[in-house]
């Protein structure tokens, strides 16, 4: 639906709302309704790498944007000027170059028409549709989807709109995946909700820039009930295994219900969108088993545990624990902290604010301002820093970055670190990390450096020796006295599809073939595995920037439109080749090794046993939108 401004709208709240709007957006608004004519002056425009941009725009023509701004506001209300149509891709990137103030290449403007919403417009001048047809004889195949979270949905939305008939299994009782779990306190989002959010559903009343898990559960629900999602679900259902059956060309899958009874269903295709994040790990600890009080995981918090005045200890200072430690902190006796690896933090304004009403008001009622503030958002949290993120052969400094671009990023982190821990030295030395910026995943301030300087909070640095009776032995041997010890400790994530056992075509079992470097072509196929995809498969995570749901709209559209040509030509069986599927490998461990997540003195969870980057995506993500955009057949087996 286009946006439109109410002609009930005064003066006074036009007025309010563009006082609280992004400039650099108002500006490319005002270009698309003619309405820009002499705004900035020369060697004027928004900045780049930033949200705001307005540090390269004098006071005066700010000031000037909004007034005009206003003005044609007035008249898009007032009904004397038209919308006019979309513009043409060359000018689409001109204005996108204005907006982010840098060049922004074109193979960017087939996504940004598609991604960005807007061929919502392009749709109101007639020109063609993205959205695959729907194919007459659909009904004849059926699939199977694994998972009711962010992919799963993403799923049945574009099966959907082939009409295509689906069934989703879900181990839990409601939909949500990673936003039903998490459950901790201060679980969210760490990516800009305006981008982290479906394009075909667009949610502008976000309550912050970075909500939390229960805003994020509740915009699920809310696309699971409004695309009728819900009735094809088995909720409180899990799979066991699955059987490829060559003389039927489906899949048998077993599940198993929380009664405990068993079921045998059947499709044609198999669809995993488990996704990489979901069985938590927790490490093997001497003396575990001794610890006479309460333990958890972080993904599976005991809301029963009362945790005021309580001796708390957290290991683990990852994602989660950056999160959950200053939002428990307060109410502690003692909260102990135990680091192994220390991790690069950036510092967001944007991440502890509300959306305002007036901002709310532009994102819905302004035409071309959300789809603009999409993109803003996705150049500076996407592919914007890629570059920075290679390896530099001549660079003199590898330990500690990657290249000049990479270590300004450093020297930056580490002037914000400083300033957050009021230079202090002893917890500098614990903080601050010693590879390169982006090597492991980068986390967001969230109070973090605060909470450590407060007197009930102690990090302690190095690998956790054992656990006892009454606490945390440290590697030094001082043991830590706790009442309850919460491990942030992440998720078995090499571990792909664990626990389900998946046969393919030999019946060789996935699991033992992929062990803990699993591989597949473009992250969601694999020969021997006929009528299967995956979502959010090996190295499709994103660790450079961007958004996860970004990816798994690229994945969703890409086997949409392999069912598709499967179906209108009658074919019963796709299969990947063997030979495209390991020159994608090749190509991806190649791109790899020249970036930063392969650096050798690092280790993470992006890494398997043998130092193999399994998790995340090497690619820009223009880049891999362009390689899921069509399938090209001549990669696959097709059979009748």
């Amino acid at each position: 639906m286009i946006p439109h401004i109410p002609e009930t709208t005064t003066d006074t709240e036009l007025r309010s709302a563009i006082m609280e709007g992004n400039l650099p957006t108002l500006l490319v608004v005002l270009n698309h309704l003619g309405e820009d004519d002499g705004l900035l002056e020369v060697g004027e425009q928004p900045s780049r790498g930033t949200i705001d941009g307005v540090h390269r725009i004098s006071e005066a023509s700010q000031t000037a944007i909004r007034e005009r701004a206003f003005s044609a506001l007035q008249k898009l209300r007032d009904g004397t000027i038209e919308l006019p149509h979309l513009p043409d891709e060359d000018r689409l990137q001109q204005l996108a170059c204005v907006l982010v103030g840098e060049s922004v290449p074109p193979e960017y403007i087939p996504m940004l028409l598609e991604d960005m919403g807007f061929n919502d417009y392009a749709e109101r001048t007639d020109q063609a549709s993205i959205d695959p047809p729907s194919i007459s004889n659909t009904e004849r195949f059926s699939t199977i989807i694994i998972g009711c979270g962010v992919s799963g949905i993403c799923m049945a939305v574009h099966l959907a709109r082939l009409g295509q008939p689906y069934t989703i299994i879900e181990k839990n009782p409601s939909a949500g995946g990673t936003w039903l779990e998490n459950t901790y306190p201060g679980c969210g989002v760490d990516s800009p909700n305006h981008f982290y959010s479906f394009s075909f559903e667009p949610n502008n009343d976000w309550p912050d820039f970075y909500s939390k898990r229960e805003a994020l559960h509740r915009y699920l629900e809310k696309v699971v009930d409004k695309y009728d999602i819900r009735r094809h679900v088995r909720f409180n259902t899990e799979v066991l295994s699955a059987r490829y059956q060559l003389a039927e060309r489906c899949w048998h899958v077993q599940t198993k219900d929380n009664q405990g009874a068993l079921t045998e269903r059947r499709a044609n295709f198999l669809i995993s969108a488990v996704g990489q994040l979901n069985r938590p790990f927790i490490p093997d600890i001497a003396g575990m088993k001794t610890f006479s009080g309460n333990q958890f995981h972080s993904a599976r918090w005991n809301h029963n545990q009362d945790l005021v005045n309580a001796r708390i200890g957290v290991i683990g200072t990852g994602a989660s624990a950056m999160q959950i430690v200053p939002e428990i902190a307060p109410q502690a006796e003692t909260l102990t902290v135990f680091q192994r690896t220390r991790h690069w933090i950036r510092f967001l304004d944007d991440y502890h604010r509300q959306v305002s009403s007036g901002k709310k008001w532009l994102l819905s009622h302004v035409p071309y301002y959300r789809n603009w503030y999409r993109f803003k958002l996705f150049w500076v949290y996407g592919d914007g820093i890629w570059e920075s993120l290679h390896r530099d052969p001549a660079w003199p400094h590898p330990a500690r970055s990657m290249n000049a671009e990479n270590d300004r990023h450093r020297q930056l982190l580490v002037q914000n670190l400083t300033e957050a821990l009021d230079s202090d030295a002893d917890l500098m030395a614990k903080v601050i990390p010693d590879y390169p910026p982006f090597a492991k995943r980068m986390l967001i301030d969230n109070h973090w450096c605060k909470t450590l300087k407060r007197n009930n909070v102690e990090l302690v640095t190095g690998p956790v020796k054992k656990i006892t009776r009454k606490g945390i032995v440290d590697s030094q041997d001082t043991e830590h006295s706790v009442d309850v010890i919460i491990y942030a400790t992440g998720f078995e994530a090499t571990y792909f599809l664990k626990p389900m056992d998946i046969r393919g075509r030999s019946g060789q079992s996935l699991t033992a073939l992929w062990e803990d470097d699993a591989r597949m072509h473009l992250g969601m196929t694999l020969p021997d595995f006929p009528n299967f995809f995956v979502l959010y498969g090996p190295n499709t995570n994103l660790a450079h920037g961007g958004s996860h749901i970004f990816h798994v709209e690229c994945q969703s559209q890409y086997i949409a439109k392999c069912i598709t040509h499967m179906i209108g030509k009658n074919y019963r069986e796709i299969e990947v080749r063997r030979e495209p599927y390991e020159d994608y490998n090749r190509r991806l461990d190649e791109k790899h090794a020249q970036l930063v997540w392969s650096h050798p003195g690092v280790d993470s969870w992006y890494k398997n046993s043998r130092g193999r980057v399994v998790s995340v995506s090497p690619w820009r993500l223009v880049d891999y939108f362009h390689m899921t955009r069509e399938p090209d057949l001549g990669d696959f087996n097709l059979a009748r």
